[in-house]
């Protein structure tokens, strides 16, 4: 686990490429059933920090839509 955890980290570095993180997600989560508990309360710590990852990579990626709406006037004429 601690290995995939890594790896997640490095993928993560590159917030234009989501779907390999994507793809490391889905397999951190089919291993979860047979973790044992230190495993979990380890994971649920790093998930935390990846969460924190995440969201800053939304940001670096597309937190231009977020402005966008602010810069463009939509008019509707009826």
């Amino acid at each position: 686990m601690r290995e995939r955890l890594k790896r997640l980290e490095q993928l993560l570095t590159d917030p234009f490429k989501p779907e390999e993180v994507l793809k490391e997600l889905e397999e951190l989560l089919k291993e979860i059933p047979q973790m044992e508990r230190e495993e979990l309360l380890e994971l649920e710590e790093e998930m935390t920090k990846i969460k924190e990852i995440l969201e800053r990579n939304f940001h670096i990626a597309l937190g231009w839509l977020e402005e966008l709406p602010k810069k463009i006037k939509f008019e509707r004429k009826v």
